[in-house]
Parts: C-alpha cells; sequence; structure tokens
C-alpha cells in the first residue's frame, strides 16, 4: 500500500510558476493531499505574481497588486495558471481543515516556532496521520513528527528554494 505524503505550497508553486511537472512525477510512489490552506494560499500567490509579471516588476504593495488585480491586470495568466492549480487539485486528496487542527496548529507555533499557515500544514499531517510532506521549505525540517522529502528539480540541482512569503 502506497504511503500518505502531503504537499506543501512551495512545491505546487515550483510546478505552476516555474513549470517543473516531473517534481510531481518523482512523488507517484506516493497517495498525494494537499490541504484546502495550501490551495488558498497558492491561489493568493499565483495572483500575486501573475499580477507582478504583468505590470513588468517585482514589487508592489499589496493594495496595489489588489487595486491592479481588480482592474484585471493579468487575468489571463491569473486564469491560465488558476486552471493548472484545479488540474493538479483534481488528481490529489483534498483535506479539510477543522477546530481539532487549529489547536494543535497553536501548539506547533509555540513548539516549532512556525508561522500560523505553516503551522496548519503541520497540524493537518498530525491531525492526519501523514508523516511526510513534499516541500522546498526548510522550516518543516524543524518538526519531529514529519519527514521532508526532499525534492532535486534540474534548473535548482537540489537546492532548496526559497519560501515565498506571503
Amino acid at each position: 500500500m502506497k504511503e500518505k505524503c502531503l504537499i506543501d505550497t512551495s512545491l505546487l508553486l515550483e510546478v505552476i510558476l516555474e513549470g517543473e511537472a516531473e517534481v510531481l512525477r518523482k512523488l507517484s510512489e506516493y497517495i498525494l493531499h494537499v490541504p484546502v490552506n495550501v490551495l488558498e494560499e497558492s491561489s493568493f500567490k499565483i495572483i500575486v505574481s501573475s499580477v507582478l509579471e504583468s505590470l513588468k516588476s517585482e514589487k508592489y504593495s499589496f493594495y496595489r497588486i489588489k487595486e491592479e488585480f481588480e482592474k484585471g491586470k493579468g487575468k489571463e495568466l491569473v486564469a491560465k495558471r488558476l486552471h493548472l492549480l484545479n488540474s493538479i487539485k483534481d488528481k490529489l486528496v483534498v483535506l479539510e481543515l477543522n477546530e481539532d487542527i487549529f489547536e494543535i496548529a497553536k501548539e506547533v507555533v509555540n513548539n516549532y516556532r512556525l508561522l500560523p499557515n505553516d503551522a496548519l500544514i503541520a497540524a493537518t499531517c498530525k491531525h492526519y496521520g501523514i508523516r511526510k510532506i513534499a516541500t522546498f521549505d526548510p522550516d518543516f525540517k524543524r518538526v519531529n513528527f514529519l519527514e521532508v522529502i526532499t525534492l532535486e528539480n534540474d534548473k535548482n540541482s537540489g537546492k532548496e528554494l526559497q519560501k515565498i512569503g506571503r
């Protein structure tokens, strides 16, 4: 029987924004899971990066990005990338969040010094009995109940990617 593995935002963004589909193929030995908050965070970062690409800029305030998004900036790119996210999601087991996971997440924040969204991801793993996580985010290595699946891709030659901040 295949083992469960949770997919983190950093991995989804590598596939969608960088076109590194091979990363997902390398996980074919696992039953892949994704929590709802990872899908939300991925959607948010897809919108931000798509608007910034359309503006041909690397930095704008959140409110400027929101304003430009509402005006339709990057509309086609956002639609294409969100469609790809949905296509990937349809091949994964989507995990719901609940109050128990939220309670575990508060402990994870205190014990491992993870930011709230990462703590929710780790707490989701604990709640659903998932021990492996596929991510490029080194912060999860601090969590003693998780095993980080390290993936190499040709472009990065095994170097970990920096987390894209929110």
